[in-house]
């Protein structure tokens, strides 16, 4: 996939250009909205059963075959939350990651997400929630935790 050097946004495949038709007006490369249409990744491709689960051995094929992403790649990847959602965004392509597991893992995990920090300016901000889990019925903790990464806008006030 191609982005935008300058702001981001996703250019169509095969872009002429590095920057968008915003960024720079004569030369820039025309920009693909997420929302309206696929954008031609592997994963799009994968059949699905009619409940939309993909089958493991085709799911498998395609994680081996997922390049490792660079920092910049990642954090373009990630559809902030708008300023003032409110809901389950389970249905939407908002961005979010959750990661449980023992300590060991989650820490692991961590270290390849730790570039979504990096989000954190005057436009958005990285919602962080890291936690310790607990067993429904008791509440006693586990010695397993959770970890919840997203990324919103900044509300305009």
């Amino acid at each position: 996939m191609d982005f935008c050097n300058q702001c981001g946004v996703l250019l169509i495949p095969d872009a002429d250009s590095d920057q968008c038709t915003d960024c720079d007006s004569e030369n820039g490369s025309p920009t693909i909205s997420r929302q309206a249409e696929a954008v031609g990744t592997d994963l799009e491709q994968l059949r699905s059963t009619k409940s939309g689960t993909i089958r493991k051995r085709n799911a498998e094929k395609w994680l081996r075959n997922c390049d490792r992403p660079s920092s910049t790649e990642f954090k373009r990847s990630i559809l902030p939350k708008p300023a003032g959602f409110e809901g389950s965004t389970y249905e939407t392509d908002i961005s979010n990651i959750r990661v449980t597991g023992d300590a060991q893992f989650v820490e692991t995990v961590a270290g390849l997400l730790k570039s979504i920090l990096d989000l954190e300016n005057d436009e958005t901000r990285v919602e962080l929630n890291l936690q310790r889990t607990r067993v429904r019925d008791t509440k006693q903790y586990t010695g397993n935790y959770a970890l919840y990464l997203s990324v919103a806008e900044r509300g305009g006030q």
